[in-house]
């Protein structure tokens, strides 16, 4: 059976997910505003939360319409067949974004009334009032407002999936994980040649990179999907994936090095790595930038150097221009990428960018710029 479904992701990382997407057989793909539509079956939606790097969340599109009224959101939900994914006792709750509707300002109110048309629905159906959990449900329902058009949704995903399972510990203003994956992808690196991060922070880039290098699907460190409390769940069908999963990783990488001038930040890099599994292929070593040199050659900088928020903006440009000058005298044959929100700041790296790409870091909007030292 075609289910469609909408995977979400952060600004300007639509075209990634949907190349990941299309490689694991999805159908009718549609690039969306941080979000891309496609088609596929249940199969799909496991293979999807477990193996994409760059989606936040798996949506099953269940309807979607025009409303002009309170009384058309909940007919429009109880035009779905709520059994479908309910047994009689689970619990459920309801997530509501609401933008520009003249007739609901508040996503709370929204919320309520697929609330009551769900409870109204399955109550007549299996005789019982199914209850609210907003912290475990079963089911977790997903509805987008905006302006006059409503989107009707169970998200199969839960947590959003860049939170993997192995950053037990994180600097201040930690790299977000499917962030640092699309990066990776956008810099070309082909996982066969060296990686270094200057200013490896938590270790995300890093973690992200061996992941990519050693194929190892990033859903393997999760606990747990939302899909998994769903009544049309196949367990013996997800933990085929699972073991299909696991026998796909490859235990080589290439050399991947991190630094960073805070010991603390060191030994957080250090702990993720270790949660990870990736001691034996990742080294981090503490020091400041163009203090450490490591000796590889024709490799890749990717890296997410402090911003006007985490450093004194005095010496900000002053950082950046070391950043040129090393890139320029040690770095030679390197393909070197830097993602920040400084725009001064990133003309003081003094090189010419070959490639230029608008992300955001968080609310921060970024320039993620790659530059080629020949």
């Amino acid at each position: 059976m075609s289910l469609k479904f909408v995977a979400t992701t952060l600004s300007g990382l639509e075209e990634v997910l949907e190349r990941e997407l299309i490689e694991l057989g999805a159908v009718n793909t549609r690039i969306l505003t941080r979000a891309v539509s496609f088609e596929g079956d249940t199969i799909l939606s496991y293979k999807a939360n477990l193996y994409c790097r760059t989606a936040l969340l798996i949506l099953v599109e269940l309807n979607t319409g025009v409303v002009n009224s309170p009384d058309d959101i909940y007919e429009m939900v109880m035009d779905v067949i709520w059994e479908r994914f309910f047994r009689p006792y689970d619990t459920f709750c309801v997530n509501a974004v609401v933008n520009q509707c003249d007739f609901i300002d508040n996503s709370l109110f929204a919320a309520m009334k697929v609330k009551d048309a769900v409870v109204d629905q399955l109550r007549e159906t299996f005789g019982i009032r199914p209850s609210v959990d907003k912290e475990f449900p079963n089911v977790i329902i997903n509805v987008h407002i905006t302006k006059n058009k409503m989107s009707l949704y169970i998200n199969t995903s839960g947590l959003p999936l860049f939170k993997r399972g192995y950053k037990n510990y994180a600097v201040a203003s930690p790299l977000n994980e499917v962030l640092a994956a699309g990066m990776i992808n956008l810099s070309g690196w082909d996982s066969k040649v060296p990686l270094f991060d200057p200013f490896c922070g938590s270790g995300t880039i890093l973690v992200e990179a061996a992941m990519i290098a050693m194929n190892v699907a990033p859903g393997l460190y999760r606990e747990s999907f939302a899909f998994q409390k769903l009544k049309s769940y196949n367990r013996r069908l997800f933990n085929e994936l699972l073991d299909e999963a696991k026998s796909k990783i490859v235990y080589k990488c290439p050399e991947i090095i991190g630094s960073d001038i805070s010991e603390r930040a060191v030994d957080f890099a250090r702990g993720n790595i270790k949660n990870a599994g990736f001691s034996d292929f990742i080294r981090v070593e503490q020091a400041a930038f163009g203090d450490f040199i490591p000796n590889i050659s024709d490799g890749f900088i990717i890296t997410n150097p402090p911003y006007g928020i985490r450093t004194d903006k005095e010496n900000l440009n002053d950082l950046y221009k070391l950043m040129g000058d090393t890139f320029k005298h040690h770095f030679n044959g390197f393909h070197c990428w830097v993602i920040s929100s400084e725009k001064e700041a990133i003309n003081s790296i003094g090189l010419h960018a070959c490639s230029k790409r608008k992300l955001f870091n968080g609310p921060l909007e970024c320039r993620f710029m790659g530059y080629k030292m020949y």
